[in-house]
């Protein structure tokens, strides 16, 4: 049975505060960079808001257990739909501030939040479109290598030319 994606993704997020959790505590016995330290506590602080959104529509509704299998697949659309709205509500107000800050250290901060939540929304785009986005993504940076393999080809072709022209002056 396929699970919720919002499901997939609050494990992917716990499993990613736990991981961060842990490097702040290694962090904090060896005495790293203050700033590292109080980064890394941002972010886990952004990511629990993020697991604190997907748990608050996920238990929402009890009710939903009981919804057959078609409904169910459209609840989840529907939840999937809410939860990227609020991400993306939550990054314009982020960037709003990053405008308006005149503070280094405040603009760090929301950079690392914003750099967070468009990271989950990239996971939850991963999750949601899966093996279709990454053969399309594959596809697309095969194109772009042979695309510069050729334009490279006629950069050494234009400089094998420009040598020669020196060469002949």
């Amino acid at each position: 049975m396929r699970k919720h994606k919002l499901i997939e993704l609050q494990k992917i997020i716990e499993e990613r505060i736990g991981s961060l959790t842990e490097e702040v505590e290694i962090a904090i016995n060896v005495k790293l960079n203050p700033l590292y330290i109080a980064d890394r506590k941002d972010e886990i602080e952004f990511l629990r808001w993020t697991a604190t959104i997907i748990y608050s529509i996920l238990s929402r509704d009890i009710d939903r257990k009981q919804v057959q299998i078609g409904t169910k697949m459209r609840l989840e659309l529907a939840d999937t739909i809410e939860f990227k709205n609020t991400l993306n509500k939550r990054i314009e107000e982020l960037n709003l501030k990053l405008k308006e800050s005149n503070n280094l250290r405040e603009s760090d901060i929301l950079i690392n939040e914003l750099d967070t939540l468009e990271s989950i929304l990239g996971r939850l785009a991963d999750l949601k479109y899966g093996d279709k986005a990454r053969a399309i993504e594959i596809a697309e940076a095969n194109n772009n290598y042979q695309q510069e393999n050729r334009l490279r080809k006629q950069l050494i072709k234009i400089q094998d030319t420009e040598d020669e022209i020196s060469a002949q002056i």
